[in-house]
C-alpha cells in the first residue's frame, strides 16, 4: 500500500487523524529531511525511515512505488500533498502501468490556509494561489499569470516567493502588482506558520520590499483586494454580508438605508456581547480585582472565549503598574510587528519592534537564535524599566527571561505566545522572575490576546487622565 501523507505546516497537533493513522502503521517513510524532521516525535521505532534532500522528488516517487508494492509505504509531503506536493509526481510515475500498488492520498491543510488563519480572514472570498519558483515552469509562464491575476479583483496568496538563489522573481512581481494595484492595498506575510519562530505581519503592498530580508521559502504572501481591510489588527476579505444583513437581528437589510443604519447595527452587536462577557465575568467577581476584571473582560471579548479565564494569570499588581508607566510615556517594546500594528493608536509612536531590524537577522543567524528572540536580545538596552509585550514568540519569552537573569527589569511584561513547543515553559519562567506579569498559561494565548491587555491598560491610564479615547 502507497500513501502520501500531507503533513500540514508541521505542528503536530494540525495533523489530521488519518495522517496521524497512516503514519503510525508504516513500514516505511519517506520525505524530504525538513518534512521528516517535523513529524519525528510520532514516528514508529519499527518503521524504516528514507530522507532525500530537495530536487532528489523524482528518484524518491519512483522508488516509493516499487516498496508500496510488498509494504506500507508513506510519502510526507508538506500542507497538501496536492497542492505544489508529492501527489501528482507520485500519479505520473504510475501513469496507466498496471502496477500492483495502491495509492491513497490523504490531504493536509496547504500553507495557504494556515497562513490565512493567523492573520484573520483573508481568504473570504475569491482567491488564487501562484508558486514565483521557477524550478520547474518558466518565469515567462509565471509573470504571464501575475500579470492576470494583479488585473483581476481577487485576493492571490504567494508561495516560494524567494530563495537564497531566487531573489529578484519577488522583486518583478511586486512590480507587476504595483501597476495594476493600490499601494494601500492590505497584504499579510507569514513566515514559518505554526512552527517555532512563526512571524506575522499585516502591511501594505507598497511596504513589501521593506520585508524582503525576512522573506524566504518558508513564507506565504497574501496580497488582498480592494475589500481587503485590517480590522482591529486582523487581514479580513469582505464577502458581502455587511451588504446584505443587519449583523444584529440576522434580517436582510433593505437596499438603500443610510450608513448610520450598518453603524447602529454594529453598536448593538458590540453592546450585546460586551453584555454577555461582563455576565462571565462576574461568576469570577473574587478572583480579579477591578482593574484585572476589566482586562480579563477584553481578553474574553477579543477571542470569544471565556475558558481563557482559568488561564490568565496577574502577578505582582501588573496593571497598576503598568498604567503607571504607560502614564510616564514608558516605551512598549513587543516581539513581532502585528502586535505593534495592534496597539492603541494613540500610544503606537511609542512601540518599538525590532524583528525587522537588519542588526536583528545579523544577531539570529551569527547566534543560531530565532529573529523574534534576537529582537528582543537588541532591545536589551531598551527594555529597563519599560513594557515588554510577547504576544506570538516563544523564544522571546526566553531571551527575555535570559535578560531579566541578567538584572534588566522591565516594568512589565504581558506574555501570551501560543504553541505547543516551549510556549508553556516560556511562560511559566516569565512567571517565575519576578517581574509584574500577565500571562495566558500553558499552549494558548495568541495576538489577539497581548493586544487586548496592553490596550486595556493603555485605556485605563487615559481615563485616569481624564482623557477621552477618542482625543
Amino acid at each position: 500500500m502507497l500513501s502520501v501523507v500531507g503533513i500540514g505546516p508541521g505542528s503536530l497537533d494540525l495533523l489530521t487523524e488519518r495522517a496521524r493513522a497512516r503514519i503510525s502503521s508504516a513500514d516505511i517513510i519517506m520525505g524530504n529531511e525538513r518534512y521528516i524532521g517535523l513529524i519525528r516525535d510520532i514516528i514508529p521505532s519499527g518503521a524504516e525511515v528514507i530522507t532525500g534532500k530537495m530536487g532528489t522528488e523524482v528518484e524518491r516517487a519512483k522508488k516509493a512505488v516499487e516498496l508500496g508494492k510488498r509494504k506500507n509505504v508513506v510519502v510526507v509531503s508538506g500542507g497538501d500533498p496536492g497542492i505544489y506536493g508529492m501527489a501528482g509526481l507520485l500519479i505520473e510515475v504510475l501513469g496507466d502501468s498496471h502496477t500492483d500498488a495502491e495509492l491513497e492520498i490523504i490531504p493536509g491543510i496547504t500553507a495557504a490556509s494556515v497562513s490565512a488563519a493567523l492573520l484573520g480572514a483573508p481568504l473570504s472570498n475569491d482567491f488564487a494561489v501562484v508558486s514565483l519558483s521557477d524550478l520547474l515552469v518558466p518565469w515567462s509562464e509565471i509573470e504571464e499569470k501575475l500579470e492576470e491575476l494583479a488585473k483581476m479583483e481577487i485576493v492571490v496568496v504567494i508561495y516560494n516567493p524567494r530563495s537564497k538563489t531566487r531573489t529578484v522573481q519577488l522583486e518583478k512581481a511586486y512590480e507587476i502588482f504595483m501597476r495594476f494595484r493600490d499601494g494601500k492595498t492590505i497584504i499579510g506575510i507569514v513566515t514559518n506558520a505554526e512552527r517555532e519562530g512563526c512571524e506575522i505581519e499585516i502591511s501594505t503592498l507598497e511596504d513589501l520590499p521593506d520585508f524582503y530580508h525576512c522573506i524566504d521559502m518558508s513564507t506565504t504572501i497574501i496580497i488582498g483586494s480592494s475589500k481587503t481591510e485590517n480590522l482591529g489588527g486582523r487581514m479580513v476579505t469582505r464577502r458581502g454580508y455587511d451588504r446584505k444583513y443587519d449583523y444584529d437581528r440576522g434580517d436582510t437589510v433593505i437596499q438603500g438605508h443610510e450608513n448610520g443604519d450598518y453603524v447602529e447595527a454594529g453598536k448593538r452587536v458590540w453592546e450585546k456581547s460586551r453584555a454577555i462577557v461582563e455576565d462571565i465575568i462576574s461568576k469570577y467577581s473574587g478572583s480579579f480585582s477591578e482593574h484585572e476584571r476589566r482586562v480579563a473582560e477584553k481578553v474574553v471579548f477579543a477571542n470569544a472565549d471565556p475558558s481563557l479565564l482559568d488561564l490568565l494569570v496577574f502577578k505582582h499588581n501588573p496593571v497598576e503598574r503598568g498604567i503607571e508607566r504607560i502614564k510616564d510615556g514608558k516605551t512598549i517594546i513587543t516581539d513581532i510587528e502585528m502586535v505593534k500594528a495592534g496597539i492603541n493608536g494613540r500610544y503606537r509612536k511609542r512601540v518599538k519592534c525590532f524583528v525587522n531590524d537588519p542588526r536583528t537577522k545579523e544577531i539570529a543567524e551569527k547566534e543560531n537564535l530565532t529573529r523574534t528572540a534576537a529582537g528582543i536580545r537588541l532591545a536589551k538596552e531598551l527594555i529597563q524599566d519599560n513594557i515588554v509585550v510577547v504576544g506570538n514568540s516563544p523564544s522571546a519569552c526566553m531571551e527575555l527571561f535570559a535578560l531579566i537573569e541578567q538584572d534588566i527589569k522591565p516594568a512589565l511584561i504581558v506574555a501570551t505566545p501560543v504553541g505547543f513547543i516551549n510556549a508553556s515553559e516560556a511562560k511559566e519562567k516569565v512567571m517565575s522572575c519576578g517581574r509584574p506579569c500577565i500571562v495566558v498559561k500553558g499552549a494558548r494565548g495568541g495576538t489577539p490576546s497581548a493586544v487586548a491587555i496592553i490596550n486595556e491598560i493603555i485605556n485605563l491610564s487615559m481615563e485616569e487622565e481624564g482623557v477621552s479615547r477618542n482625543d
